[in-house]
């Protein structure tokens, strides 16, 4: 669960810097997650996953804003909590 807390806070951070143009979201994640020693492999898959739905555009926005790791995932609605899920291993 660490894994996945760790790559939404990455995500959000990564929307909020980017305007979630296509690409920059999982080189942002991608960087922060190498940098920490981390495999990036769901990257990629993250993106797709947020960009493809406005709705979770704006949630991984909101989410990004709560400074506690596990309070961030708790308050992660289900399909945020199923994309953060399927593209992390």
């Amino acid at each position: 669960m660490t894994f996945k807390i760790q790559l939404s806070v990455v995500a959000a951070a990564a929307l909020l810097a980017s305007g979630a143009y296509a690409g920059d979201m999982a080189d942002a994640c991608t960087a922060a997650l190498e940098a920490d020693g981390r495999d990036p492999s769901g990257c990629t898959c993250l993106e797709e996953e947020v960009t493809a739905d406005a709705a979770l555009q704006e949630e991984f926005l909101t989410l990004g804003e709560i400074a506690d790791p596990a309070e961030r995932y708790a308050s992660a609605s289900d399909a945020a909590k199923a994309a953060m899920d399927k593209c992390t291993r």
